[in-house]
C-alpha cells in the first residue's frame, strides 16, 4: 500500500513538471529513492538496519592514510559533510567499520570535465579519485554530480571506465592523533 501511495505521488510531481528532461531526471531520482525505501522496508523486516552509521565493534587497529587529499567524512557515505583533509601517510587509529549500501556512489578513475549543467558551460575538471554522485545510467553513460566547494552542485555525463563504483565498499571510522574522528572509505587506508 505504502509503495503504491509513493508511485501515485511521485506520477503526480512527474506530471507537474514542464521540461521533459527535468521529468526525466526527477523520475530516475525517485525510482531511486523508491529502491531506497524498498531496501529499508526489507531490511526492518528482516531486523536488519539501514543507518549508514551502523559499525562493527571497535578494532583498536591503526591504519596509514593513501592519496592525497583524502576527504574526512561526517559519515560513512560520500555525500556526508566534509570536516577537512588528511594528510598523505597519516597513521591514524581504525575505531570500526562500516559496509553501506551505497548504491549510487562512485570515485572518479580518471579525471572529469564539470560544467554547470549537462549540456553547458565548462567549470572545472575534477581530479581521479575523487567522489561522485551517479543520479542515472541511459545504458550507454553516467549523469553524475559533483558538489563542489567553489562552484556547487556540477554535473558531468561520463562513460563507465570512467567511475570506479563503490557500492558496499567498506568505510572505517578513524581518530586522528589530534583527536579529531571521522570517516574513510576503505580504498584510501592501509591496514
Amino acid at each position: 500500500m505504502k509503495k503504491l501511495i509513493y508511485l501515485i505521488a511521485c506520477m503526480a510531481l512527474f506530471a507537474a513538471c514542464t521540461d521533459k528532461e527535468t521529468k526525466q531526471r526527477e523520475l530516475d531520482l525517485k525510482e531511486k529513492e523508491l529502491e531506497i525505501k524498498e531496501k529499508e522496508l526489507e531490511m526492518q523486516g528482516k531486523g536488519g538496519t539501514t543507518d549508514n552509521s551502523h559499525t562493527a565493534q571497535p578494532t583498536g587497529n591503526t591504519g596509514t592514510i593513501v592519496g592525497k587529499g583524502v576527504i574526512i567524512r561526517q559519515s560513512n557515505s560520500v555525500e556526508s559533510a566534509k570536516l577537512g583533509n588528511y594528510e598523505p601517510n597519516e597513521v591514524v587509529s581504525i575505531l570500526s567499520e562500516a559496509r553501506p549500501q551505497n548504491q549510487n556512489q562512485a570515485i572518479a578513475a580518471k579525471p572529469i570535465k564539470l560544467y554547470d549543467d549537462y549540456d553547458g558551460k565548462l567549470i572545472t575538471t575534477l581530479n581521479k579519485g575523487k567522489a561522485l554522485v551517479i543520479e542515472s545510467f541511459n545504458g550507454t553513460v553516467y549523469q553524475v554530480t559533483y558538489q563542489d566547494p567553489k562552484f556547487g552542485k556540477l554535473y558531468a555525463e561520463v562513460f563507465p571506465d570512467e567511475l570506479q563504483n563503490i557500492s558496499n565498499e567498506i568505510w572505517y571510522k578513524v581518530r586522528r592523533k589530534n583527536g579529531d574522528e571521522g570517516w574513510v572509505l576503505g580504498k584510501f587506508l592501509k591496514k
